[in-house]
């Protein structure tokens, strides 16, 4: 199951894709949990600093904003909960309740 972190995040200051970098370390447990990192362009928290997103086939895009390091226990909870959800949809899986103020956006996958 992919855990998206963007890795420009924030674009507009001089550290930009330091947030992931940082983010690495800090999910060092990730790997032994089945949850695969991928560093992405962006998944669309701008202005705001610190977005990850979860992702999977079927599933509804969610995105996490305004994350620290602070977050990776929480963060890995929010992924095995969310892959082992059948739908991926918040409510159907428990959001760690420090993450839930922070949950910015589901966006659901188009059917074409």
């Amino acid at each position: 199951m992919p855990l998206l972190v963007c890795r420009t995040c924030p674009r507009d200051e001089a550290d930009s894709g330091s947030f992931g970098h940082r983010l690495d370390a800090a999910l060092a447990a990730a790997r032994s949990r089945g949850v695969r990192v991928r560093h992405v362009p962006c998944v669309g928290g701008c202005p705001h600093a610190g977005n990850v997103a979860l992702d999977g086939p079927g599933k509804p895009r969610v995105r996490f904003s305004f994350l620290t390091t602070d977050d990776a226990g929480d963060l890995l909870d929010a992924t095995v909960a969310y892959d082992a959800s059948s739908t991926g949809t918040p409510g159907d899986w428990d959001v760690p309740a420090p993450l839930a103020g922070r949950l910015t956006a589901v966006t659901p996958k188009r059917v074409v």
